[in-house]
């Protein structure tokens, strides 16, 4: 049986976009089973797209999800665009990329109630203090410039956010019911994506793409 392929960035991003993934696909049922995660760079130009696609080809790839941050660009304007280059490649698998808001830690942001005062555990095991008791964000998670810089605020003194150390032990704890009702687009566009690929057929891409986006 073919495998679903997830394609991100950053480093941190590798072992925490696979929990967030595989629970997420738990949560609405999916049967998707993810193979090796994958790191890129380059996925906002489209020479780094198809020479990814290029990659997958040579796998045992039955669906594939990019995931990367947007930053400071519109999601809704530019992910159709990367969409276009997906179709291009006319890959012989269903393929969807989802652009974070911002940044893959604006997720963090509506959950940061249900993580204060829980410990961070890594792979080993070993606890560490996280989010501090009391925290809550107030706003639009998604207008926040600079998510893991304001990160900072919430960890104990003298503590910065490290992708690497913190972003697995955070995703960890997010809560799906919570983010939905949250209203993040984007949040919604990862869980479109992961139900397009569970049912999408040879060559469809996600959104719909448009040149020139």
């Amino acid at each position: 049986m073919g495998k679903a392929f997830l394609v991100v960035e950053g480093h941190g991003e590798v072992a925490a976009a696979g929990n967030l993934v595989t629970r997420l696909c738990a949560d609405l049922g999916l049967s998707l089973l993810w193979g090796k995660l994958m790191r890129a760079k380059g996925l906002e130009r489209r020479e780094g797209i198809l020479d990814m696609c290029n990659r997958l080809r040579a796998l045992d790839c039955e669906h594939a999800l990019f995931l990367r941050d947007e930053d400071d660009g519109c999601p809704a304007q530019n992910g159709p665009g990367t969409a276009a280059w997906l179709s291009e490649a006319q890959l012989p698998f269903p393929a969807a990329v989802v652009l974070a808001h911002r940044e893959y830690e604006a997720w963090f942001l509506p959950c940061l109630h249900l993580m204060a005062g829980k410990p961070l555990r890594d792979e080993r095991g070993i606890e560490r203090q996280g989010i501090v008791a009391g925290a809550r964000f107030e706003g639009d998670p998604e207008a926040v410039r600079g998510v893991k810089e304001r990160l900072r605020q919430y960890l104990p003194p003298g503590r910065s956010y490290k992708p690497a150390l913190d972003q697995l032990p955070l995703t960890r704890m997010i809560d799906f019911a919570t983010l939905r009702a949250s209203g993040m687009p984007s949040f919604a566009t990862l869980e479109n994506a992961l139900r397009f690929l569970s049912q999408g057929q040879p060559g469809e891409v996600y959104p719909p793409p448009r040149a020139g986006a």
